[in-house]
């Protein structure tokens, strides 16, 4: 999608069925205003309508006692025009498109500078969408925000802002040890004075990314028995406790009960073995002596790389499953840590209203 000066909204075939409400009558349709972006001047028009419906800022704009209401013409001229289109693209597909890379690596920095304007003209869903987005690009390309990213964070967003705890939640639960030892440029001292607390303190996320269901050892078998991940204490059998239906992690009731769990990578515990089923997402490695798979350089991270369950005979065979390979707070509990819905609707709300549609 590209912008020229001489901009036209986008055609309705373009604009996704989720934003069909936000223009459903004539006037929704041929109403429209023109936002000058940068200097020089980068003039977009776009319907009036879901602007006003999206942004309160345009909201107060368009519609208030104001001479932009008058003209129709609103200037933001601090504002990159590349900005600017990628908050355009969102309004009218709900996707961040196309996501941004460099030299075949994501460019967080123009998602936090996304993230700046989206806060600056108060759209809550698109700061929730870029909280995803860099949740599924650090996963998918196993990659954290450098050190230039945490200034832009610290420096130009509100520390109150959710994407900062979504940051400090990458780095403390991915295994970056080296990055943060050996990257050349400097780091916000606020964002690794942050990065400490959060590894010395119970945080809740460390519980809210597991999937818990009640669970106890069948008996003394020392392969069946495990330990309290809080507090270590061996749970007995027959002794009723919580354990991760994911990654096997076990608590007595009372820790589970305090709701908060140390933030980490991996405990340096073998783990548990698994049977790899077709479509599975597992990382790549070699397989070891006892028909598990460890990691192409020995550690138990599981962070250098993934493949595909079905690419290379892995279907059917047994791999070891690492503490926090699959539980990790942006995966199971990304809506009630890293989320706002002052404005918006809950996602599970969404989810159970799109099933009854």
């Amino acid at each position: 999608m590209s912008y020229t000066k001489s901009m036209t909204p986008l055609s309705l075939g373009s604009v996704d069925t989720s934003t069909q409400s936000d223009c459903t009558t004539t006037t929704d349709l041929t109403t429209q205003c023109t936002i000058h972006v940068g200097t020089p001047s980068t003039p977009f028009t776009l319907h009036s309508s879901l602007l006003i419906k999206n942004s309160p800022y345009f909201r107060a704009a368009l519609t208030g006692p104001f001479q932009e209401s008058t003209t129709q013409t609103i200037t933001l001229p601090d504002i990159h025009p590349s900005t600017f289109e990628l908050l355009v693209t969102y309004l009218y597909t709900r996707s961040i498109s196309p996501l941004p890379f460099k030299d075949s690596k994501p460019a967080y920095y123009t998602l936090l500078h996304l993230y700046i304007l989206a806060d600056r003209l108060c759209i809550e869903s698109l700061r929730n969408t870029i909280v995803d987005t860099i949740a599924d690009l650090a996963d998918d390309t196993n990659s954290v925000l450098t050190p230039s990213d945490t200034r832009i964070l610290y420096e130009q967003i509100p520390p109150h802002a959710p994407i900062r705890s979504l940051v400090l939640d990458l780095f403390a639960f991915k295994k970056t040890d080296k990055l943060l030892a050996e990257h050349e440029d400097r780091w916000h001292a606020g964002f690794l004075r942050d990065l400490v607390v959060l590894l010395k303190r119970p945080c809740p996320q460390a519980m809210l990314r597991h999937k818990l269901s009640m669970w106890y050892a069948a008996s003394y078998d020392s392969a069946a028995l495990l330990a309290c991940e809080n507090c270590r204490t061996v749970l007995p059998p027959r002794f009723g406790a919580v354990r991760c239906e994911e990654c096997g992690v076990a608590w007595c009731k009372r820790c589970v009960g305090e709701g908060t769990g140390m933030a980490g990578w991996e405990d340096g515990s073998p783990g548990r073995m698994v049977r790899v089923r077709r479509g599975d997402v597992v990382h790549g490695g070699r397989d070891t002596g006892a028909g598990g798979r460890e990691s192409a350089d020995g550690d138990s991270g599981y962070d250098d790389g993934w493949e595909s369950a079905g690419e290379g005979g892995l279907v059917g065979r047994k791999m070891r499953v690492r503490k926090w390979m699959s539980c990790k707070p942006w995966r199971g509990s990304r809506c009630a840590v890293y989320h706002e819905h002052r404005e918006t609707e809950r996602c599970a709300e969404m989810e159970r209203r799109g099933r009854r549609e």
